[in-house]
């Protein structure tokens, strides 16, 4: 049975709805090629300031009061023209398959949102769709009366990684806690040419609620004439975050026993069942002074082979389409995924928005 969205009210989530906000995410996977569920096992709040903080999740609750949908809005520091800043983010959107394509129901999500972001302290917010995610990117920036604007920035590109069986030697110096401060500053210099890039402190990346998981020695340095000229992180986020393959569309789910069987010979990863988890990583907090490629190449062969010795299979790295940087990557084994990355605005934030200029628009993929 099904609901009018008069009878579906949006609240505030609760701690003990934690099952079945996992339940949406596990059931509710991203379309595409290869498609995805992005999940919160065992707990979907022990998490939640990865993306930002304060953080808010909003579910869709049926007359019975069982779930269909949430959505999440945070705020979190970010480069804007040049200068931390406070903006949004909007993440998470998930509705039962029942209820997708409702208009209504999105336009009464929104609604809750904008109540939301009226008691809040951010002028505009960013969010990421797939490109392959084409029904949602039409309905969201169709300018339809009841919905925010959105405003396209420009392209990311996730670079999926493959680690080789056989990860070429390459050992780096690791992050220690009183580095921590130089690593900031490195990442500050760097993401200051782009929007929305993260604006790291030292406190915050030594912090397990910004970032969870993420040890200082996780970090790769690369030292140039006793200064640091590259860092990159290897942060393993499968004991909370996960990628779990759902389906494969077409010819490759056709082709998946013959590519898996080809990748054994060759003594490469092959792609997971349905329903498996994929081994995989990420290669975060990515900088390298200059944008020398030489020291960006030390630290994707140091990734890759720490990759090896924990047993992952890929990683992801995700840069600016454009990046100066992204040739590196794309001398690895890698397969690319590109998102679109929006400024969404009520009325207020028009301004916001369209004072932005136009320095390339890079989001931490790690933190979504």
């Amino acid at each position: 049975m099904t609901f009018s969205s008069r009878e579906i009210k949006f609240q505030l989530a609760s701690t003990t709805e934690d099952a079945e906000l996992r339940r949406l995410l596990r059931e509710n996977p991203m379309p595409g090629a290869i498609s995805l569920s992005l999940e919160r096992e065992p707990s979907y709040f022990a998490t939640r300031a990865l993306e930002g903080e304060p953080h808010q999740t909003v579910v869709a609750r049926e007359p019975s009061g069982r779930p269909v949908g949430l959505f999440s809005r945070s705020e979190r520091t970010a480069f804007v023209n040049g200068v931390p800043a406070r903006v949004g983010y909007l993440g998470q959107l998930r509705l039962d398959a029942a209820y997708r394509g409702k208009l209504a129901l999105v336009r009464a999500g929104f609604e809750r949102c904008r109540e939301l972001h009226r008691a809040g302290g951010v002028g505009f917010y960013a969010t990421s769709i797939v490109e392959d995610n084409g029904p949602a990117r039409r309905l969201l920036t169709a300018s339809l009366p009841g919905l925010p604007t959105y405003c396209e920035l420009g392209r990311m590109i996730t670079f999926l990684l493959e680690v080789p069986r056989r990860a070429r030697a390459c050992s780096l110096a690791r992050g220690t806690p009183d580095r921590l401060p130089e690593i900031a500053a490195l990442l500050a210099e760097s993401h200051a040419r782009f929007q929305l890039a993260p604006a790291w402190t030292a406190e915050e990346l030594a912090s397990g609620d910004a970032c969870p998981g993420l040890r200082p020695e996780d970090f790769l340095l690369v030292d140039r004439g006793g200064k640091l000229a590259g860092c990159a992180a290897l942060w393993d986020q499968r004991a909370f975050k996960q990628t779990v393959i759902r389906a494969y569309a077409g010819w490759i789910g056709r082709a998946r026993p013959l590519m898996n069987a080809a990748a054994a010979i060759l003594g490469r990863p092959g792609l997971p069942g349905i329903g498996a988890q994929l081994s995989h990583a990420y290669l975060s907090h990515f900088a390298a002074r200059g944008d020398d490629p030489a020291v960006a190449g030390a630290l994707l062969d140091a990734g890759l082979a720490d990759a090896r010795r924990r047993g992952i299979d890929f990683l992801s790295l995700g840069l600016a389409d454009g990046h100066p940087l992204a040739r590196a990557a794309r001398r690895r084994r890698e397969r690319e995924y590109p998102s679109r990355i929006y400024a969404v605005h009520w009325d207020d934030g028009a301004h916001a928005v369209e004072a932005l200029d136009e320095r390339p628009v890079h989001l931490e993929v790690a933190t979504l």
